[in-house]
C-alpha cells in the first residue's frame, strides 16, 4: 500500500522537474513536501518505475557504430604488426 503511494509521489516529482532528479534529489524533495520517506525505498521504486536521473560525462562508446555492424573489419597489416622504438624514431617489425 505505501509503496503505491510512494511510486505516485516519486513519478510526479521526477516530471514536475524535468525527468532530471535522481534518487537523492527526489528523496530530498518529498522530505520537504511532508513525506518521511528513507532513501533506500526511494532507490528501489525508482529502479522498479524505470526511471533515472540525468547523467552528465558518460557517453555510451561501441567498437562498431551502429549503421556498419554487418560490414567486415578492414585491418591494415602496418597498423596491426608491432613497432620498436629506435634512435631515427619508430620501426615497424617485419612479423
Amino acid at each position: 500500500m505505501r509503496d503505491a503511494e510512494l511510486k505516485e509521489m516519486i513519478q510526479q516529482v521526477h516530471t514536475s522537474n524535468y525527468r532530471v532528479y535522481g534518487a537523492r534529489k527526489i528523496w530530498r524533495e518529498l522530505n520537504r513536501q511532508g513525506h518521511p520517506v528513507a532513501r533506500c525505498p526511494v532507490e528501489r521504486l525508482m529502479r522498479e518505475l524505470g526511471i533515472q536521473g540525468v547523467v552528465h560525462g558518460r557517453r555510451v562508446i561501441t567498437t562498431i557504430p551502429s549503421g556498419q555492424a554487418d560490414r567486415a573489419p578492414t585491418w591494415s597489416t602496418a597498423t596491426s604488426s608491432p613497432r620498436r622504438r629506435t634512435a631515427a624514431g619508430w620501426r615497424t617489425s617485419p612479423t
